[in-house]
């Protein structure tokens, strides 16, 4: 099986990406959509990030309050505190989705899309012993670039409200995230979203294409060396 990581900054298109990988058969999931999972009331996340930040950042019914967290980490400059909770279950349970995956079908291409690869400090048991716990984690990296004024003009159409307060919400997530000429650098692909939705699409389906067939040939070898043993 291939794990990849597949990244990018803030409006660069990377969930668009992800969808159209999913449509041509990857298995996909969202570090944001697993993390909203583990912040229901009930799991330890949640119940961590209560001790940690206080009856603040609940909603009246008890849920966590996404905005508040959001002003916390960002505004108040506490992202990090925030990310020590957070990404640790969450990593722990991509490597666990992993397993499943390839227990079940060992050619397959699984991905996890996230907006910080790169820039996390923590493996599934914590803090990482080095600077790169990255490496350990895939087989493989995909970075979806655009520039910063076309990022900038996604992201507010998307969220919508305020123009002035969207473009403040940009620059707060920009500023903790890698630039895309680092993460570029780093990355095994490379995948330029200036264009169309189109342009994009045969991108990754070409992409697609050479990731799933060396995930063939790495299950092909995994089952000759289990044959000769």
């Amino acid at each position: 099986m291939l794990r990849l990581a597949l990244t990018g900054g803030v409006g660069s298109g990377k969930s668009a990406a992800a969808a159209i990988f999913r449509r041509l058969g990857a298995h996909v999931s969202q570090s944001d959509e697993v993390g909203r999972a583990l912040m229901q009331p009930g799991q330890a996340v949640y119940e961590g990030l209560v001790r940690h930040f206080g009856p603040s950042i609940l909603a009246a019914d008890g849920a966590l309050d996404r905005q508040a967290l959001a002003r916390i980490g960002f505004a108040e400059g506490r992202i990090e505190e925030l990310n020590a909770i957070v990404h640790p279950a969450v990593i722990r349970a991509q490597a666990e989705w992993f397993d499943e995956i390839e227990a079940h079908e060992p050619a397959a291409v699984a991905i996890v899309e996230s907006a910080l690869v790169f820039e996390t400090r923590y493996t599934e048991h914590g803090p990482a012993n080095d600077s790169s716990p990255w490496r350990t984690r895939f087989d493989r990296i995909v970075v979806v670039t655009a520039s910063a004024d076309v990022r900038r003009d996604r992201y507010i159409r998307r969220i919508g409200g305020s123009e002035p307060a969207a473009m403040e919400d940009f620059d707060r997530r920009a500023a903790v995230q890698w630039s895309d000429e680092r993460k570029a650098e780093l990355a095994d692909f490379v995948l330029s979203n200036e264009g169309s939705l189109a342009q994009l699409e045969e991108a990754v389906a070409d992409l697609y294409h050479a990731l799933k067939a060396e995930s063939e040939g790495r299950a092909a070898q995994a089952m000759l060396r289990a044959a000769c043993n």
